[in-house]
């Protein structure tokens, strides 16, 4: 079974370190002076045992540790893919929300537009209505001044003819004699009798 680089440095690293213990504890031991005797035999076995011990652990050890570290690298590495692609994703989206916002000014113009444009058709409707109801009072207005002038030609000329009769009435009066009054009612007596 092969060993990754990382992990096989790690159980190097491991093993090393548990081999050396032995050793260290054999010259603390032997640096103790004459008042330990130093018993190889034991100190072999123990290495010995010490160096079993290490390799059954390994061995035991080796696949969890191996699989341990190689899943927490290949969740580290998902978790770093993730990122990255939450990260496109939030880019993306800012993009996006960019454009819509440069795309809402432009919306928002186009509106601000379309009210002043709808304002200007509303303001000549108004302006056109206004002139159309002034042409028509200029016109009842006029007709008003006409039918007024046509009244006051009217009593007008009735007045003059009242005058002009009272004028002839009078001249009449001055003019005519008992004679002429006579002959005026026989007339005027003939032209009721004809008349029935």
């Amino acid at each position: 079974m092969k060993v990754n680089a990382k992990g096989g440095r790690i159980f190097e690293g491991i093993g090393w370190a548990f081999l050396s213990i032995p050793l260290m504890a054999g010259v603390a031991l032997a640096s103790g002076g004459a008042e330990h005797a130093t018993n190889w035999k034991d100190l072999l076995l123990r290495t010995v045992n010490f160096a079993i011990l290490v390799v059954v652990l390994y061995k035991l050890l080796k696949n969890p540790i191996t699989n341990y570290f190689s899943t927490r690298r290949e969740n580290i590495k998902r978790l770093l893919e993730e990122m990255e692609q939450k990260k496109e994703e939030a880019e993306r989206k800012c993009a996006e929300y960019k454009a819509k916002l440069a795309m809402l000014d432009q919306e928002v113009e186009k509106i601000i537009q379309e009210y002043v444009q709808q304002g200007e058709r509303e303001r000549a409707k108004i302006i056109e209505a206004a002139e159309r109801q002034a042409a028509y009072i200029k016109q009842q207005a006029q007709l008003a001044i006409q039918q007024e002038v046509k009244a006051a030609k009217d009593a007008l000329r009735e007045e003059v003819a009242e005058l002009t009769v009272k004028a002839a009435e009078d001249m009449l009066r001055e003019k005519m004699g008992a004679e002429d009054q006579e002959r005026l009612v026989e007339e005027f007596m003939i032209k009721v009798v004809e008349a029935k």
